[in-house]
């Protein structure tokens, strides 16, 4: 039993990341968060995990998650002030992939602690209660997440 009650997990090591085929818009390019139909990209009652993230200066991850309808998740946050806050440093950009319901929180949970988004996911679950699932972030090679990560890879 771990400290305060909660069960200690004995995890394997993690194994590489892989790419879970972040969807792109035209041109191969991420699309624009606000700039999305969700509805037109056929999203409505489609299962996944999603990220969302800004350029600029200083380009940051902004939100990680996941939905059992990402168009109906993406139309909510795009009215949410705290993500809204992010669109005037620099473009927000967003993707999805579909990953099965089952090892959908573990990959949210390893994004989540990989990429420390700067918007709490309250719905992000917490580390002791799934195992991670490592996948690739948008955009990103095995290569240039190792470099990104370096020994700060989530646990």
């Amino acid at each position: 039993m771990a400290l305060f009650g909660g069960k200690k997990r004995n995890r394997a090591p993690l194994a590489e990341p892989f790419d879970p085929k972040w969807k792109h818009g035209e041109g191969g390019r991420f699309p624009k968060f606000l700039d999305l139909d969700p509805e037109a990209a056929g999203l409505s009652k489609k299962a996944g995990v999603f990220a969302i993230w800004h350029t600029g200066v200083k380009p940051e991850w902004v939100f990680v998650g996941a939905s059992a309808d990402l168009a109906a998740r993406f139309f909510e946050l795009g009215d949410d002030k705290d993500i809204l806050e992010y669109r005037n440093r620099g473009n927000l950009y967003c993707s999805w992939c579909f990953i099965l319901p089952d090892f959908q929180q573990g990959a949210v949970l390893y994004l989540t602690q990989a990429l420390k988004p700067v918007v709490a996911n309250p719905d992000c679950p917490k580390s002791n209660s799934v195992d991670l699932i490592p996948v690739l972030p948008p955009g990103m090679t095995l290569e240039q997440a190792e470099k990104l990560f370096g020994e700060n890879a989530p646990d």
